[in-house]
């Protein structure tokens, strides 16, 4: 061997030495494991490497058991890095060979192809940084039991899990090209993409298009952060346009979603369902060991030149400071996604909606059951971030806060699994960055509406028009539901008696510091009752245990066969009761019906338009008309120059022309709209 071949085998080894180190420091950073842990594991691990309370041929498809095993095996591991002194060499290698014997599978194809190849990585990796000699044979067979999978078929998360045990499995075998593959997967996900992945307006999608800011997009996060940290130092090292992307999801994404240390319900998928998921101090996702925390000290590591976002969301996560710590006024449409984000120090309220080109919250090994109705027009409201912490089971499925449905004597069940593709075109939103108005042209379940919201600072103006359905059963449309929390305050200064109180034509609603104003005549409910549920009952895989809780519900009622009903509420987050009991709503309702949803801000001088076909609209000083359907953001209102906004929901059209007077003056503007993956993106009209 020449010298030149010596100095290029050596740095190829030395390359897969500090990957091995650094996975290894990892992994003892974020699992915590006592002495007394593993001895315990030693006490009751049997001869012949298992443990009696693990039901090894069980294959159901989600909380599989097996799994334990190797996470028991990994903790040996651990505690033999953590100290040298420590012996589990015959409780490893039995361990490992009794795996190998009764090889557990899953009905599950991810706990076969991601989870079960990912533990046995993970334990490779840390036996090989202590120097553990074991029969080679054995591990022979375990990196021989890893080839599952193959990143290149996958796409976003899923690749991204099957590339991370390439990588543990190409440290274990010294496999250069093995490695080189791996991290070309890895990170192959960090890139634009119109079909699942990362997508133009920062969203993320998994399982077709749909929304998956938290879970697959939290996997995500968690995954090339671990990766990125895995191969740093190295020739493998995460590229500078990399490291951006992945900055910018988590910080003008992910972390914008969260409230406090609790994520807004619409961002998690079919995961809505699992227990404690909206937490993000203590949530560990699947085949993790870590939680959001660890994998955000990660980030600041990773990309430590501009952490003040990082370290804000951290503190608010770990409640060192407030919720509104380091909050700014923000105001976003994700243009690929069907959804909105507002958010304000005080406050967030949050839209998820479907369109033809999106698919709906999905149901899927015995997950989600009843949550078909997600997607339409859901709104998430928080203040303090826990309103929804862990409600679910309890939820009346058909009153999901926001959406318009059929009222249902029971939970309805979903029947499409892995995502049902929305229904219609219509549906999007304008916004200059800071405010914005959302629309949702609805049309699923025997139910047809027009409804649209409308974000300001103080209020969010809430409106449905052409309310139809022919179906037997009330038609309704909830404010909220969430935890009660003290008192419910009704107009004029009464408080709920009752449990439950049908009103007519009430003014407004107080609960928690949100009030809601019924800005035309209504017929509503309002309800502090208990409420039961289970796990079980939303998802397969959890406790049957009956849980109980008194939740605060508000709907309006349409009736059976409505045509052509209505809605129009303000909802005034963060208020006190006696400025609600005094406050005056500074909001014109301009229009609220099947041609056009307006509404204006009078004290903010805005006006936000849905033109649901071409029209004109006249405003006090103002006349805007329009060639085509589109949605209209106009500030600076009594101005000669007003500033415009518009964007195409439709997502069809390349041109909009736009013409407005002002104290009769017009200016008309044809405007190009954006196209490819820019469709639907709000244009500043000049």
């Amino acid at each position: 061997m020449t010298l030149l071949q010596f100095q290029i085998v050596s740095a190829q080894q030395d390359e897969f030495e500090i990957v091995t180190r650094n996975i290894a420091n990892h992994l003892k950073q974020t699992t915590k494991v006592t002495t007394n842990d593993v001895l315990k594991l030693k006490q009751t691990q049997k001869p012949d490497g298992s443990w009696s309370d693990i039901d090894y041929g069980s294959s159901v498809i989600t909380l599989w058991q097996p799994i334990t095993h190797l996470q028991r095996i990994k903790n040996y591991a651990i505690a033999m890095n953590n100290e040298p002194n420590n012996k589990f060499n015959e409780q490893i290698v039995t361990g490992l060979q009794y795996w190998l014997k009764t090889a557990p599978k899953s009905k599950n194809w991810w706990y076969n192809d991601i989870a079960t190849p990912l533990a046995i990585g993970e334990i490779l990796v840390l036996l090989d940084e202590t120097k553990f000699v074991y029969p080679k044979e054995c591990k022979d067979s375990l990196l021989e039991s890893m080839k599952r999978g193959d990143p290149y078929k996958e796409k976003g998360a899923n690749k991204l899990d099957i590339a991370m045990h390439y990588l543990y499995r190409a440290c274990a075998s010294k496999d250069e090209k093995l490695m080189d593959s791996a991290v070309n997967q890895l990170f192959a996900p960090i890139e634009f993409s119109t079909l699942e992945g990362l997508q133009h307006d920062y969203s993320y999608f998994q399982h077709g298009k749909q929304l998956y800011l938290a879970g697959y997009g939290a996997v995500f996060l968690m995954g090339e952060y671990k990766a990125a940290s895995a191969v740093r130092n190295t020739k493998f090292a995460l590229s500078n346009e990399k490291q951006k992307l992945l900055h910018t999801y988590l910080t003008q994404t992910f972390l914008r979603a969260i409230r406090g240390r609790y994520s807004d319900f619409n961002i998690e998928g079919r995961s809505i369902s699992r227990p404690d998921i909206l937490d993000k101090k203590n949530a560990i996702p699947d085949g993790y060991a870590e939680n959001m925390l660890q994998i955000l000290a990660i980030a600041k590591s990773i990309n430590p030149s501009d952490v003040t976002e990082i370290e804000n969301a951290i503190k608010r996560i770990n409640e060192v400071r407030p919720v509104s710590f380091g909050i700014e006024s923000f105001h976003k449409q994700f243009y690929c996604a069907d959804y909105t984000l507002h958010q304000r120090k005080n406050y967030a309220f949050n839209v998820r909606t479907v369109s033809s080109r999106t698919k709906r919250t999905e149901t899927g090994n015995g997950e989600n059951l009843f949550g078909q109705f997600l997607a339409d027009g859901a709104t998430n409201i928080q203040r303090t971030g826990d309103e929804y912490y862990n409600i679910m089971p309890l939820w009346e499925w058909d009153k999901i806060p926001g959406i318009t449905s059929r009222d249902y004597v029971d939970n309805l069940p979903a029947t499409i699994e892995w995502g049902e593709n929305g229904s219609t075109d219509f549906v999007g939103g304008v916004s200059d960055g800071k405010y914005g108005c959302t629309a949702y042209d609805m049309n699923y379940n025997d139910v047809q509406a027009k409804k649209a919201c409308f974000f300001f600072d103080k209020e969010i103006v809430c409106l449905g028009a052409g309310i139809n359905s022919k179906a037997e059963e009330n038609i309704t449309t909830t404010l909220n539901q969430c935890w009660l929390k003290g008192e419910v305050k009704i107009g004029n200064n009464k408080l709920l008696l009752a449990e439950t109180e049908k009103l007519e034509n009430p003014s407004w609603i107080w609960h928690d510091r949100i009030g809601y104003c019924f800005l035309q005549n209504t017929k509503a409910t309002v309800s502090a009752n208990t409420q039961k549920g289970s796990w079980k009952y939303i998802n397969k895989g959890y406790s049957d245990v009956t849980i109980e809780g008194k939740v605060f519900k508000l709907f309006i009622d349409h009736g059976s066969k409505p045509v052509n009903e209505s809605y129009a509420y303000c909802v005034l987050p963060d208020i006190s009761f006696k400025k609600m009991n005094k406050s005056a709503v500074n909001i014109d309702i301009v229009a609220n019906n099947n041609d056009i949803q307006a509404a204006a801000n009078n004290e903010l001088k805005m006006l936000q338009i849905c033109f649901y076909k071409p029209q004109t609209l006249v405003y006090k000083q103002l006349k805007i008309t329009v060639d085509q359907p589109c949605l209209l953001f106009i500030k600076n209102i009594g101005k000669n120059q007003p500033e415009v906004w518009v964007s195409d929901p439709s997502q069809k059209l390349s041109e909009i022309t736009v013409s407005v007077e002002v104290n009769n003056k017009t200016a008309t503007k044809k405007i190009r709209l954006p196209d490819n993956e820019n469709k639907g993106k709000s244009v500043l009209m000049n």
